[in-house]
């Protein structure tokens, strides 16, 4: 079916906000890049759609399949039409919370058709772990400016390939990126990454070396040597390096390929610009990295302690 065209020309964005303030700024914002469609209920917002976006055929199609969202279809020429490039919801409305708003939804338009994008006040990770599991694409905290909704919503308008978003699915479930968007993880990784292919021996990181990357190991298994003693195992899907990339220490251990591996190497100083431009994403980052630093310590300091009351106990004998 001829794809309808927008009388203005430009993409549409429905603003869904019970605040009129709230909706008449991020008019302001957008003013010009996109034509914004004004919602102040979760029935407002499904009325413009049927009205305005009527590009479930294939999305509906692949649900009845039960292949699940990972395996429906990118956006395509099977759509009746596709005026409406995405939405941008805030947490409450008098019909409904964005998540059950967000899960109707999701009933209808796959994720890549038709992205979800929360205005929220709290970046707290339950909150946004709540809103990915309901379809929720990306979330931006108030009070925001101009530049950062810009990109936030040309970061979605990006089209991934589907096995880039499956991957960042289950890297956004490591501890390092929990409660990052995989939206936001897959435009992080194909920014400011890049995979590479290791031989069995070949070093990924070598001990002493100033190399602040982060590695994420993919496919495989590496070994972690110390004065070339073996000291830990890494296996999918897991991080390197976390220590360096957060304080720029020399690394203070070699990582090798125990077998033949895959990594992403995450480059430091584009992934710097990356979470400068997303400070939320950036404190949840660093939260989730020295978290998972001061577990390791943890468990260095309980080994510490059961060794010392073996010594203890074989010097008492």
């Amino acid at each position: 079916m001829e794809e309808r065209k927008n009388e203005s020309g430009l993409k549409k964005i429905i603003v869904a906000d019970i605040s009129h303030t709230v909706r008449l700024l991020v008019k302001k914002y957008l003013e010009g890049a996109y034509d914004v469609l004004e919602a102040k209920s979760g029935q407002d917002v499904f009325s413009i759609l049927a009205k305005n976006h009527a590009c479930d055929s294939h999305c509906l199609a692949g649900l009845r399949s039960g292949k699940g969202a990972s395996a429906l279809p990118e956006r395509n020429s099977s759509c009746e039409w596709k005026d409406v490039e995405m939405i941008i919801l805030c947490m409450e409305f008098p019909d409904g919370a964005a998540f059950e708003i967000a899960e109707k939804i999701r009933k209808k338009f796959h994720s890549k058709c038709l992205p979800l994008l929360l205005n929220t006040s709290s970046n707290k990770r339950e909150i946004i772990n709540t809103a990915l599991d309901c379809g929720i694409n990306d979330f931006i905290v108030k009070p925001f400016p101009k530049e950062l909704l810009l990109s936030k919503i040309r970061k979605l308008e990006r089209d991934i390939p589907l096995q880039d978003l499956e991957q960042s699915e289950l890297i956004a479930k490591i501890p390092t990126f929990r409660g990052v968007p995989p939206s936001q993880v897959a435009f992080a990784l194909s920014a400011c990454g890049k995979t590479i292919k290791k031989k069995k021996g070949e070093p990924i990181c070598e001990e002493g070396e100033e190399n602040f990357d982060l590695f994420i190991l993919l496919e495989g298994k590496c070994n972690v040597l110390y004065q070339g003693k073996k000291v830990a195992e890494i296996n999918p899907i897991d991080t390197i390096g976390e220590m360096g990339f957060i304080g720029e220490q020399k690394r203070s251990a070699t990582v090798v390929a125990a077998e033949p591996s895959k990594v992403i190497v995450l480059k430091k100083d584009l992934f710097d610009e990356y979470l400068n431009e997303e400070r939320a994403i950036s404190e949840t980052i660093c939260k989730n990295i020295i978290m998972s630093l001061n577990d390791r310590i943890k468990k260095s300091n309980d080994m510490v302690k059961k060794l010392k009351i073996m010594a203890e106990e074989y010097l008492s004998y």
